[in-house]
Formats: structure tokens, C-alpha cells, sequence
């Protein structure tokens, strides 16, 4: 997928969709009822009850919905899954599946787990045409999950994703590092984590009109956040080591500042 193909997605996505954060019994239901839609009818590894899709880690979860503004239907559905109070051995599903001692490193307190990452085959018919834009609606459950995320206070996010969404995310700019090997779950999966300061500063050096819509023009994990690099000084700093590589002996410069020889 070209970058211009991106780009193109991304602008329509802003006109097209809304993110909700879930605040009404009635907007939780909704998010529900479309988990039990992908989840129970169209992928049939989860069982469901009475239309609606819900587990034992929802007491503990805050969720963000996507809609189309055109039919105001509900398309798309994202949880990010809190630490409990008191903490318990299994905080967070990722933890039945991955070994705990991977997940030490990281501090409890901030990092929350993204899953029930759904998206309806229901779609209209604009995205229906468009394979990309079907694909690329996933990044506004991205906004959703950093929105949540932003509000929590969290640094980290876990997840257990399929191996294709992971390139799917890694084209757009959103890298995850893997946690352990896959595993056997609904299917192969990839434990993965995202330290969201570097992950999304990342982003705006590599995809700018993304990180734009996924962090709505910055006001979310902005350079407010400790440890942000601003977007211009990003690009300062990669243009700097680029320029350094390349020196006057016909590009074997090795005078790069530390770390920006590994800016994309």
C-alpha cells in the first residue's frame, strides 16, 4: 500500500467516521452487540449470549466505538483493558497465553491492554469497494484505543493480535515489538507490546497524516507528554543523521548522533 493510497484513505475516514468514547449503558450495549456480530455470527470462535459478546474482563475495560456519520450505525468496536483493583493473577487476557515474566518489565500501573479489535463485514458500501479503506478503518480504532489510553494515564499497550494485522499496522507506521512466540489462540496469534511516547513519535516522523488522524491533530500523546519529540524536532534530528551518513566520503559518514541512524 502506497503512502499517497494512505493518505487518500485516511482524509475520508475524518469526513466519513466518528469515535465515540463509551459513556451511556446504551453505547456499551451497542459495542457489545457488534462484538457478538464479529466475534459469534461472521467469525464464530466466541459464543455469545442473548446478542451480545461480554467477558469477565469488562468490568474492568473502558470502550471507544466507531460510526459511520452517513447511517450513524456503529461499525467498529475497541476495549482497552485496566489493571485491576486489588491486582489479581491475571489482569489482563494476554496473560493467560504469555509468559509472565515477559510482561515484568513493563509497569502495571500504566499499561492497559488493547483487544476486541472488531470491525463488521457490514459495511457501506464506500468502504465495501475499497479494500484499503476497509483495512485502514482499523486505524480509527487506533484513535479510540489512544484516546482511551491518554485518559488512563498509560505508557505501554499490550495485545494479542493476528500476524497479518501486525503488517497491516507496521505499513501505516505503528510498530509493535513481539512478546515471545506465537501462540495457539482462536488461531495463530503474536503477543506483542507498544511503549505509546516512542511508538506514536515514531509514527509522526514515518506516517504525518496518520499520526495526525490517530492522535486528532495532537491532542492526544502531544508534546505535552513527557518524553514526546515534537514532530519538527523528529524531523530535525533524522534530517541531521542523514546528512551525517553521508558525509564527504561518498555516504560511509558514521558521525550520526546516537539513535537517529535507526530512524526510518
Amino acid at each position: 500500500m502506497n503512502p499517497s493510497a494512505i493518505e487518500d484513505v485516511v482524509r475520508m475516514l475524518r469526513d466519513k467516521v466518528s469515535v465515540e468514547i463509551v459513556s451511556t449503558p446504551d453505547l456499551l450495549r451497542q459495542a457489545y452487540q457488534l462484538r457478538y456480530q464479529v466475534y459469534c455470527v461472521e467469525r464464530g470462535f466466541l459464543a455469545g449470549q442473548n446478542g451480545i459478546e461480554c467477558d469477565e474482563y469488562d468490568a474492568f475495560a473502558r470502550h471507544a466505538v466507531v460510526r459511520w456519520r452517513q447511517t450513524n450505525a456503529v461499525v467498529g468496536t475497541v476495549r482497552l483493558v485496566l489493571p485491576k483493583i486489588p491486582p489479581e493473577e491475571h489482569d489482563f487476557p494476554i496473560q493467560r497465553i504469555c509468559d509472565d515474566v515477559l510482561l515484568r518489565r513493563f509497569p502495571r500501573a500504566t499499561r492497559g491492554e488493547v483487544s476486541r479489535f472488531a470491525l463488521t463485514k457490514e459495511l457501506p458500501k464506500q468502504v465495501q469497494g475499497v479494500s484499503s479503506a476497509f483495512s485502514l478503518l482499523r486505524l480509527a480504532l487506533i484513535q479510540g484505543a489512544i484516546r482511551l489510553s491518554a485518559e488512563a494515564g498509560h505508557t505501554h499497550w499490550l495485545a494479542v493480535m493476528e500476524p497479518t494485522l501486525l503488517r497491516l499496522l507496521r505499513v501505516t507506521g505503528l510498530h509493535f515489538e513481539p512478546l515471545g512466540p506465537l501462540v495457539e489462540h482462536h488461531g495463530l496469534r503474536q503477543p506483542a507490546v507498544a511503549e505509546l511516547v516512542p511508538t506514536l513519535t515514531r509514527l509522526a516522523i514515518e506516517r504525518p497524516v496518520v499520526w495526525s488522524f490517530v492522535t486528532s491533530d495532537g491532542k492526544w500523546y502531544s508534546e505535552s507528554r513527557p518524553g514526546f519529540v515534537s514532530l519538527r524536532a523528529a524531523r530535525a534530528a533524522k534530517m541531521m543523521g542523514q546528512r551525517l551518513r553521508l558525509g564527504s566520503n561518498g555516504g560511509a559518514g558514521t558521525g550520526a548522533p546516537k539513535g537517529m541512524d535507526r530512524l526510518p
